[in-house]
């Protein structure tokens, strides 16, 4: 599984707010948790940060790029965060493994052709009491496959958005429920990139009502695309 270099996912200041509403979201069950395994976690700074914000818990950073393990080997060997190794992971291609209570994974699912492999790759091989993802879904019954194509680049994109109730029944299949469902709504203002041909997060603000209109939402976009963000909460039955 290779997630592009150039893939776009949320950095800088919406990476940080994401960081920390997601262990915020996790807080509950990384308590009671001994071995976490991050899939797909880049150069390991969103798991490096958990393993501040939780010194009780062991995390390994995993990355199908060798390149981004490197770099997340020499950041940890520089930080000296000693709860925090790394291993080199296909998430399509996981080996049955049981040394995992719980797998986490931040802002990668819908950049995955679908669903369904990666979440019984969790459920089958490493068999771990809850998982916690982030990702683009929906709430309704309805999925949508994009592909992305920035005509200046040679390299297209997923950007899908998952039925929360199409993920439910993939889960329960597995043996699996979800228990816990929150949709990331941003605090801060992201301004658009200047370039608009190639895709970047920023927001919009949306008066929530004509009567009240210092009442307003923020919706997070990149490009042509609205990114409804949420996290799910997936646990044994």
């Amino acid at each position: 599984m290779d997630i592009p270099e150039n893939s776009t996912r949320p950095s800088g200041k919406t990476q940080k707010r994401a960081q920390k509403k997601f262990a915020s979201f996790i807080k509950p069950k990384i308590q009671h948790s001994i071995s976490i395994l991050d899939l797909a976690s880049g150069a390991a700074a969103p798991t490096a940060y958990f393993a501040r914000k939780f010194p009780n818990a062991n995390f390994t950073a995993s990355d199908y790029s060798k390149e981004c393990i490197d770099i997340a080997k020499y950041y940890i060997g520089k930080s000296g965060i000693e709860n925090l190794s790394t291993r080199i992971l296909d998430w399509l291609n996981l080996e049955s493994s049981n040394e995992y209570d719980a797998v986490i994974s931040l802002q990668t699912l819908s950049w995955l052709p679908e669903p369904k492999k990666p979440l019984e790759q969790i459920f089958k091989k490493l068999n771990p009491k809850w998982v916690a993802i982030s990702s683009l879904f929906y709430e309704g019954d309805i999925s949508c496959t994009i592909k992305v194509d920035q005509h200046r680049i040679s390299n297209p994109l997923y950007y899908n958005i998952y039925s929360i109730k199409e993920i439910q029944r993939i889960c329960e299949k597995n043996g699996y429920i979800i228990s816990n469902i929150e949709e990331f709504e941003i605090d801060i203002d992201i301004p658009q990139p200047r370039d608009i041909d190639f895709m970047g997060t920023h927001t919009l603000k949306i008066c929530s009502s004509d009567s009240e209109p210092e009442k307003f939402q923020r919706l997070q976009k990149s490009g042509p695309l609205l990114m409804p963000w949420y996290m799910l909460m997936i646990e044994k039955e």
